[in-house]
């Protein structure tokens, strides 16, 4: 809509308006208030022959109290602030209708039968981005309901506005007759400006909230847009990283067949690259904290990692930019009807049930929590095991309850891992990380078992039992507690106690 169709009610209007309505409803008696559609109310006036509605809509652009001539029914049970409205004016009597200070405001003066002094002002403020509507307690001006612009609040004293107790100030520089612009043939009626506005400003209001409907979808459609966007650039550079598989398995080669002159704690080494022609000297990272074995594999599982990445992020990818075509569709569609001379409400309600399922298809989602074994836990629980070093540097993992012991053991620990549990007590699991083709030194045995005795709660003196196992001989059979499990092939390990207890160990943070 253009922004001449967005404005409210001119000055001159209102006062027409004013003029069709005080002889059809000063004198008359308010009856019930119901909600009407768009968010609107409509409000019954007189009895009988003398019946009339009022329609109420606060709405940018199109606020407005018009007589209404053929209200459709009203709903059986009214919203809160039509209730309040019930309450507030229904039984009052309106004695005068009029325009404070020629500014946009519509005032009803109100007065209750049967309690002297008693009575109410009905204000509807017509300015503004939106509309306000506000009833007074008579004598105090105190405001006794608020709907609307905000601005002020019940029980707050109201003024009019300043333009409203000065003079006129929104005049038009040419003299403007309302009546003027209705058709000769629909001049005549007993309010025939509000029988003229009436449809036109529905049509109006209809208009601006099927257009605020699409604006919204929009919005949420550019976030979604935004959202692919940049999955779209970490896929890139996934598949960047992927592309360099080729280079981790030559240097995993190139590692392996130099073996001797790694060590443990290096942080680099030098050796012939033979894939380059004339063998060149290279500088190969490590990782210091890695045993040689350890820094070869680390290279060959970032090559595998890495082939098999490039096959499922290109799908991805091409998913995703599947998607972002769908939104981009989807925008210029709501575009193209926003910008339309009258807008198709059959088309905004199929467009909006696209967009809004566009969004929940490909939009962002929360990852819910993941229970554990029927718990309400969540990933970032599931994976905060205590975790430490051994000597060798192999990492040691413990859990702190029977749930988390049940996590680590059954269904974190690999199979060639260690499992470590104090005898004949309950206590912590333990599990000692062994990677795949390697054997774990008896220092580290020992400082895992170490760890399973002291957060058993053992302190000394002398020594205590420990059994351990290959992670793939624990079980845990059909009807056992939580962190309760069967172990096979177990072994004993003595453990005595030590004077600095686990800070040799170095606890490490909990991984994301």
């Amino acid at each position: 809509m253009n922004s001449a169709s967005r404005r409210g009610l001119r000055t001159e209007e209102i006062a027409r308006l004013i003029d069709e309505m005080r002889d059809l409803v000063v004198g008359q008696h308010i009856g019930k208030v119901f909600d009407a559609c768009h968010g609107n109310f409509r409000v019954v006036v007189g009895s009988g022959k003398s019946r009339r509605h009022l329609l109420l809509s606060l709405h940018p652009g199109t606020s407005r109290l018009l007589l209404w001539s053929d209200p459709p029914a009203a709903s059986t049970v009214p919203g809160e602030t039509a209730t309040q409205m019930r309450e507030l004016i229904s039984g009052t009597r309106i004695e005068s209708v009029d325009q404070p200070g020629g500014d946009r405001v519509m005032r009803l003066i109100l007065s209750r039968s049967g309690a002297s002094g008693s009575s109410r002002e009905w204000i509807v403020e017509l300015f503004g981005r939106q509309g306000r509507m506000i009833i007074l307690d008579g004598p105090s001006r105190r405001a006794l309901l608020v709907s609307g612009r905000g601005g002020l609040k019940k029980g707050e004293t109201y003024q009019f506005p300043p333009a409203a107790e000065s003079a006129l100030q929104d005049r038009a520089t040419v003299p403007f007759d309302p009546i003027k612009v209705i058709p000769v043939e629909h001049r005549g009626g007993e309010a025939p400006l509000h029988s003229w506005l009436f449809d036109r400003m529905l049509d109006r209001e209809r208009t601006h909230i099927h257009e605020q409907r699409l604006l919204e979808q929009r919005q949420q459609l550019r976030k979604t847009l935004r959202s692919l966007t940049r999955r779209i650039g970490k896929l890139d550079e996934g598949l960047q990283a992927g592309a360099r598989w080729q280079e981790w398995q030559r240097t995993g080669e190139l590692l392996k067949g130099n073996l001797p002159l790694l060590a443990r704690g290096m942080e680099s080494v030098e050796v012939q690259d033979w894939y380059q022609e004339g063998t060149p000297l290279v500088e190969i990272a490590l990782e210091p904290d890695r045993t040689p074995m350890q820094n070869i594999e680390r290279c060959f599982r970032k090559s595998r990692k890495g082939k098999r990445s490039l096959e499922v992020l290109g799908k991805r990818k091409e998913q995703t930019i599947s998607s972002r075509s769908l939104i981009e569709a989807a925008m210029q569609s709501i575009d193209a009807l926003i910008g339309a001379d009258e807008i198709d409400e059959d088309a905004v309600e199929r467009i909006c049930e696209r967009a809004i399922q566009l969004n929940r298809s490909h939009g962002r989602r929360r990852q819910r929590p993941k229970s554990t074994g029927g718990g309400s836990g969540n990933v970032a629980e599931k994976r905060r095991f205590k975790r430490y070093r051994s000597r060798e540097g192999l990492e040691i993992l413990a859990g702190s309850s029977a749930r988390e012991n049940d996590e680590l053991s059954i269904r974190t620990a690999r199979g060639n891992d260690l499992f470590f549990h104090v005898a004949n007590r309950p206590g912590a699991h333990v599990i000692l990380r062994v990677e795949r083709g390697t054997n774990a030194s008896p220092e580290s045995i020992e400082d895992a078992a170490f760890v399973a005795a002291y957060l058993s709660g053992w302190r000394g003196p002398g020594s205590i039992p420990v059994h351990w196992t290959e992670a793939k001989h624990v079980r845990k059979p059909k009807g056992f507690s939580p962190g309760k499990v069967l172990i096979e092939r177990e072994r004993e390990f003595r453990v005595t106690a030590r004077e600095d207890g686990l800070s040799s160990l170095i606890p490490q943070e909990p991984e994301d």
